[in-house]
């Protein structure tokens, strides 16, 4: 058994493959669960870190919406401006779940903007391209 400690996982944001050759981005909590996605496409990687970091220094100034589809399922949707930037990666069954999910999320964010700010992104688009 190996008597080394292995390093703790922490949140951290990666680059996913968008429409065509648009680029998103997706929060992963510790866990590798996906907390979030971003819900614009962006043309490079690199506006796409841009949004990551303006996220991560905006957060607390974003509207929350937590909203009702088809009468069954919540999502918390993120708007900034006049349109959403960020929205739970998967539906919750309760209003109150929706909540608790975005609370992990805006945590994790804090804890994975450094992360970023030291250009530590992964970008997936690369390990996994999207069939063309």
């Amino acid at each position: 058994m190996n008597s080394a400690a292995s390093p703790r996982r922490t949140p951290r944001f990666q680059l996913i493959g968008g429409r065509g050759d648009a680029t998103r981005w997706r929060l992963l909590g510790s866990n590798n669960a996906s907390l979030g996605l971003g819900t614009v496409d962006y043309r490079s990687g690199e506006e796409c870190v841009a949004a990551v970091q303006w996220l991560c220094a905006n957060l607390g100034r974003s509207r929350l919406e937590l909203t009702h589809d088809h009468g069954i399922d919540w999502r918390w949707v993120l708007h900034a401006g006049s349109g959403p930037i960020a929205t739970a990666s998967h539906a919750y069954g309760r209003r109150i779940e929706a909540k608790r999910g975005y609370d992990r999320f805006a945590l994790a964010a804090g804890e994975a903007a450094e992360s970023v700010g030291d250009g530590r992104i992964t970008d997936w688009r690369t390990k996994y391209p999207l069939p063309g």
